[in-house]
């Protein structure tokens, strides 16, 4: 297993230490934090990176038919 030493201000320490039974308890909670964060780091490292484009973005927000032409509503709505 890897050690890493790191620092945590004293005042934010004092807010959340009535939430653990000890320092014991603080530090579990912190490896469990710290090892979700990384999974999470290495699941997003690992998905492949998809470019989309602004249509398809747009499409995903506004829930717009798959065959929806943002470009050709937005020409027919000033040019007619």
């Amino acid at each position: 297993m890897c050690t890493y030493n790191i620092s945590i201000d004293d005042a934010l320490m004092e807010r959340v230490r009535p939430a653990f039974a000890d320092n014991t308890a603080i530090g579990k909670w912190m490896q469990s934090q710290v090892e979700i964060l990384l999974l999470q780091m290495v699941g997003n490292m690992e998905q492949p990176r998809q470019e989309t484009s602004i249509t398809q973005q747009l499409r995903g927000i506004a829930k717009a038919p798959a065959d929806f032409d943002y470009k050709k509503e937005l020409a027919n709505r000033y040019f007619e």
